[in-house]
């Protein structure tokens, strides 16, 4: 099933009906869901298709009571999924913002450790201008977040918001390699100071590549959902205490 929402920024915290679709989609993002999800119905409301999921238990049954005992009212409605998938699908109409922003928050209540943490971290990321879809991996039994490649500007807003020292920037030039790899040396010493010790690798990125990557690039190491909540809170906290 894809996904027919699209839009250039995720915007979970704004207070307009097209925020709410946007909220209500990035958590069905990273709960790992199936789904469609459009504007429309009524001025404010969406249309959701989805298969129902055990992770979610009110998706099964009399969805619409179910719904009803969380304070949302909503249209529900099953079908047949043909091949080559078959199978149960819900089409859900929700009137208005409010039922979408409670809908999200249902959702939201049913992540994993790691799905939340990753939601939080991506949310924190968004409000200091990097976008990006975080990436949850199993490796050797472990399920960890893949917070993905930073370029030159992504490295100085996450450098910023973590209270590294303006000088450095001013005194490195993230085009020389020697000078990036110094920079990523104080990145992760920005982070550390959040309470985690990340490997902060610098990546190198030759003459011939940079029209597509954009020069060279820094690569944070695989994040547990502790780690990953510590980065999201410290960059939330220092947001909080910089002058407005």
């Amino acid at each position: 099933m894809t996904n027919s929402l699209t839009t250039a920024a995720e915007d979970a915290a704004a207070p307009t009906a097209m925020g709410a679709v946007r909220a209500l989609k990035l958590v069905l993002q990273y709960a790992g869901l199936g789904f469609e999800l459009e504007e429309g119905g009524t001025p404010g409301g969406c249309r959701l298709r989805l298969a129902p999921s055990a992770a979610h238990p009110w998706t099964r049954g009399n969805v619409r009571a179910h719904l009803l005992a969380e304070g949302i009212a909503a249209e529900v409605a099953r079908f047949e999924q043909p091949l080559p998938r078959p199978g149960h699908e819900l089409l859900l109409l929700l009137p208005s913002d409010e039922e979408v922003r409670s809908l999200g928050r249902l959702f939201e209540a049913r992540l994993t450790e790691v799905q939340n943490a990753a939601l939080q971290l991506h949310r924190a990321l968004a409000h200091i201008g990097v976008e990006r879809r975080l990436d949850i991996q199993t490796m050797g039994g472990r399920t960890l977040i893949d917070i993905g490649m930073f370029d030159p500007d992504a490295a100085t807003l996450l450098y910023r918001s973590l209270g590294g020292d303006e000088a450095v920037l001013c005194a490195l030039d993230l085009g020389d390699w020697h000078d990036h790899e110094r920079f990523a040396r104080e990145l992760e010493r920005a982070i550390s100071a959040t309470g985690q010790v990340p490997l902060v690798e610098s990546v190198p990125t030759c003459g011939q590549c940079r029209g597509r990557h954009g020069g060279n690039r820094i690569r944070l190491d695989y994040l547990d959902p502790d780690d990953a909540l510590l980065l999201a809170d410290a960059l939330h906290a220092l947001e909080e205490m910089s002058p407005s």
